[in-house]
This record gives structure tokens, sequence and C-alpha cells, in this order.
């Protein structure tokens, strides 16, 4: 229905075509945007069609969905496209079937003035040349996302063995890149033979009659790598044919659904994903930037990840510190995106702050035989128990946010807390100019983040003899308890030039305190950029604050516990990037 549907739509397109050649401001779709995609049947489109909508209607924008039914329908995308030009769209964002022949009548929407953005399948860089194109670049590195699948197969057949390809379509650029990408990194080393590469045009049935004749002609492989799940689908039904079915590795591309029951029965056993739903979305994101006269960059790159059948069924159990605390649910938020992405067996545990608590949570999950452990530690010293009682088991223990102070942690993924404290420092020296007290609040005791956050911040104040912390005060992370503390000191007449506190929710309590107060008010930093403070800061409230992105710290966990449950090699410790946010820049 849905194809028939498209077809009417294209032919009424055809009979009605106004004249080209419409000015700027006489454009009648001129603040209309168009997504053309290929293959409408492909789950893989479904995803990036729901991000490019998701994000126009978040943003107000007009935006109206094309496609064809097959992805080697060139013809048909060259009719959409004239016709949305002939319409004045305002802009095309495209997933163009070919690499290189749409380059004409690209060209001919970008000298109407319409705003063209490519995304998924790269056009031809030298074709661009030729036709003086510059056209912006949206989606992922096809040759890093395939040779993810050439290492890992390599990897499981220890580097020898037999190993077919399933190209996509000759001459569109991602599946010319996968096929590099793998052939590169399966072959490094030697050992590992490619007996053939044949394309399947991105089809089901047509990589179900290739793979059937290629067995025919070699026999067994140890492996196939096929440029797109769809094809991978049509090579497992030629090996159910002849009993090959998970004796045979199989590697894809796109993670879609239909693929993932595949994983979990071991019958498939890798893929990429390329995160088509963030492709559509900063499609559109840079198209109506462009409309409105922005500058945008060449290339937006979505990320990869290598998704394999090690993880699927597999249980990873993690346990939180403070669940209340906006910073750590935040980390969950991350850590189940990923868990879901890769198939796992996420449970969680929220301590609120208990020391004890936790100690018993982490003994019900050793209990339960989880294949990793991630903590979050209450307290770097008294977690010490719960760490050697999974070491005893042989539960590997990944740490985030906060360090154990003992037992054996396979990797730690935090923020440099001494970085970010420093940043604080050299914030309020720039903006003191060298001079003023300082009050200190400082989180729980004995937990890493508050010792490493304060002596990056102490490091960095030290050199000013006239820019001292007059006050250090414990408030353990607390809002109330932040807020109370100031209001004593604000009853002392204790005059500051300056307040950090070691997360945002000790900055809030002291914002609270302040609220009615008479006076100047000092400058307030926090560290955290959690959704409240990022909003007081933007109504002036607070000054600044450290944004150390705890969803990425969550979504790092599960990651590095997918690596650990495959057997690879993970770094000790794993730094998240983090950043000084100001009022100003706010």
């Amino acid at each position: 229905m849905l194809n028939r549907l498209a077809l009417l739509v294209l032919l009424w397109f055809i009979a009605w075509t106004p004249p080209t050649g419409f000015a700027q401001s006489d454009r009648p779709n001129k603040d209309k945007i168009a997504l053309i995609m290929k293959a409408l049947s492909n789950p893989f489109f479904f995803k990036l069609e729901a991000g490019a909508k998701e994000y126009a209607r978040e943003n107000g924008l007009t935006l109206e969905v094309f496609g064809t039914e097959l992805e080697t329908d060139i013809d048909h995308q060259v009719g959409i496209l004239n016709n949305l030009i002939a319409r004045g769209y305002g802009a095309i964002v495209i997933a163009p079937a070919d690499s290189r022949t749409l380059a004409p009548i690209l060209k001919k929407a970008v000298d109407q003035g319409i705003v063209v953005i490519n995304i998924d399948n790269p056009i031809d860089q030298a074709v661009q040349a030729q036709y003086r194109l510059d056209i912006p670049f949206v989606g992922s590195d096809n040759t890093k996302g395939a040779a993810l699948v050439g290492d890992y197969i390599r990897r499981q057949l220890q580097g020898k063995g037999r190993i077919i390809v399933i190209e996509g379509i000759r001459g569109a650029q991602n599946g010319d890149l996968r096929k590099a990408g793998f052939t590169q990194a399966v072959t490094a080393g030697g050992g590992i033979e490619i007996v053939d590469s044949v394309s399947a045009n991105w089809q089901t049935e047509d990589a179900f009659a290739v793979m059937s004749n290629l067995l025919e002609k070699y026999g067994p492989v140890d492996a196939v790598f096929c440029a797109n799940d769809q094809m991978a689908i049509g090579v497992l039904h030629a090996l159910d044919l002849r009993n090959l079915t998970g004796k045979t590795l199989v590697g894809g591309y796109d993670n879609i659904e239909a693929i993932r029951s595949e994983l979990y029965n071991g019958r498939m056993h890798a893929t990429v994903e390329q995160h088509p739903e963030l492709m559509g979305r900063y499609g559109v994101a840079l198209a109506a930037q462009a409309m409105q006269g922005k500058k945008i960059p060449a290339y937006q790159a979505t990320p990869l990840d290598l998704i394999t059948h090690d993880s699927f069924g597999k249980r990873i159990a993690l346990s939180l510190s403070e669940l209340d605390n906006p910073f750590f649910a935040a980390m969950l938020k991350g850590a189940q995106t990923q868990a879901e992405l890769h198939g796992v067996d996420l449970s969680y545990s929220d301590a609120k702050n208990d020391d004890s608590q936790q100690l018993l949570a982490i003994q019900n999950m050793v209990e339960k035989k989880a294949n990793v452990l991630i903590i979050n530690p209450t307290n770097s010293q008294t977690v010490r128990p719960g760490i050697e009682l999974a070491n005893r088991a042989r539960i590997p223990v990944i740490t985030v946010d906060r360090k154990a102070d003992g037992g054996q942690v396979t990797s730690h993924i935090a923020s440099d807390n001494v970085a970010g404290g420093r940043l604080v420092g050299e914030y309020l020296v720039r903006k003191l100019q060298g001079d003023g007290a300082i009050a200190e609040f400082e989180g729980i005791p004995g937990a890493s983040a508050s010792y490493e956050r304060g002596k990056g911040f102490n490091d960095a104040i030290a050199t000013r003899q006239n820019l001292q912390v007059t006050t250090r005060e414990v408030a353990n992370f607390n809002r109330d308890e932040a807020r109370a503390t100031m209001s004593r000191l604000l009853a002392q007449n204790q005059p500051f030039a300056a307040v950090f506190a070691h997360n945002d929710r000790m900055i809030l309590g002291v914002m609270d305190a302040l609220q009615n107060h008479p006076g100047p008010r000092p400058l307030l930093v926090g560290f955290d950029a959690i959704p409240e403070a990022l909003q007081a800061l933007h109504e002036g409230k607070i000054s600044a604050t450290i944004a150390q992105k705890p969803d990425l710290m969550g979504g790092l966990a599960v990651d590095t516990a997918i690596k650990v449950l495959r057997g690879e090699p993970v770094l000790p410790n794993i730094a998240v990037e983090l950043d000084l946010i100001e009022a100003s820049s706010h």
C-alpha cells in the first residue's frame, strides 16, 4: 500500500511540473525540507526517517519524506529530485542510490538556491570536484565500521581461514568503502584468504542466490561478510540449506531488528550499528541551519558500534550511589541505552548514598552470578569488601565516576576530576583577578571525586597569595546540607567573593540560601552540569559549572563491559572529556 501510494504521488508530481528558476523569495515551498531515501522497505531507513521526523517535530519544521522501493532505482530518485526542484523546496536531504550518477541533478538543485545535505552514502569527491559541488555530508565512517567486523572475525578465526565477501551495489561509495575496510582489516597479518567478492545489490533475494552459487563453487567457507544486514539474511538462508548456519561466521552491517534474534541465537555473529536515527536528525538539523544562513560543517560524523553475539543474553549489574541525584540518573540512562543496543540484560540498584546498602546489593549481584559488575561507589574505601567479593567469584569489576581504594578493578571510567577542579580554580583566578576569599563546599569525605576536585581546585589557586579558601565545609554532595551550612555562614556575616561546591546540588543549596540575602552576591561555581544547574546558569543565578557527561560515562562503562565479555583488552583508566560552562557562554 505504501509503495503504491508513493508511486501515485510521484506520477502526480510528474503530471504537474511548474516552471523552474524561482527567485529565492518566490519559491512556493521555500520553508519545506524534503528527505529522499532509498529502499523504503529497509528497516534502516525506518530509523533514519524516525530521527528526521523527531527533530522536525521538536523544532517546528515542515518535513516531507520521499523514497524508492529499490536501492538500485537511480532513475526514480532523479525523478523525485526534478520535481522537488521544480516545486522550489528550501532544502533537500538525500541518501543517494548512487555516489556518482546523481551529481548533475544535485548540481541543478544547488544552482537553484536549494540547500542540499548528503546523508548515509557519500557523493564521490572526484565527481563533486568535476561539478564544482561541495555538499555537506552526514554519516559514519564506513571504512572504519567494516574494519570493526573484519578485526572481530580475524580474532575469532585466529588469523586463518577462507572468507567470502558479499558486496553492495558497485559504485555506491558506502558499499565500496565497507568492502575495502573489511578486507584490509581481516587480511592484516596474512593467513586469511578472500576466495571471492560478489555484489548482491543490497538485496536479500540476490544474496541468497549469489551465496548459493558460491557455496556450490567453493564449498563451505569459514566466514562471510555482507555489506548490509538485508543481504546477511539471504546468506543465512543459503547456509541453512546446507546445514552450515552457526558453523560459518557471518558479519553484516546496519543492526536491523530482524538480525538481532539471529545474533542472540548465534546464527549471526557481528554487525555494525551506525545510528541512522542520528543521520536523519543531523541531516535535517544542518538543512534548517543552512536555510537560516548559518555556517554548517562540511562533515558531521555519526557514531559506530560493533554489535556481536557474545553480549546477547549476558547479565551486567550496575550499582549506583544515589539515583535521586540527576547526575547518576543520567548515568543510568546512558548505561541502559548501550545495554539495549548490545542485547544485554542490565540490572541496577540504588544505594541511596548508604555504604552498607551498596555492599548488600553487590553481594546480591555476585550471588546471582552477573557476568560483569559495574560499580559507582558511595565511598571509595568502604566499597572495597564488595569488590573483593566479586574478585573471589571471578566476576570482572568496572568502576565509574568514583574510584575504589582496593580490590581488583578491570577498568575505571571517569572524568579527570583533578582537571575539572583546576578549570574551576583557573576560572576564579581570572574572574577575581587573583584576589578574594573563597568558600569551598566539599562532597562526601572519602569519595575520590571530593578529593580530586578539591586537589585540582586548590592547586590552581595556590600560586595566588591573595586568593584564598577561608572556609571549607563538608555538605556530602547534598543540597539541603549546603543550604543550611550557607545560611549559617551568612548569619555569621562571613563575606565571600566566590563559592565553589564539589557538585551542582550543593551549589544550588548555596544559591537557595542566598536567594533573599541582601548585599553583593559571590560567584557561584558547581560541578556536573545537571539540568537544574544549567537553568540557573541561564537565569544568571550561578556563574559556572563543569560538564562531565554522566550519560556518556554510563554508556562507556557498558561498552567496556562488552569488550570484557568478548575477551578483548581494555584500558585500566578511561577518561571522559569535560568542559567549563560559563554563564556568558550558555
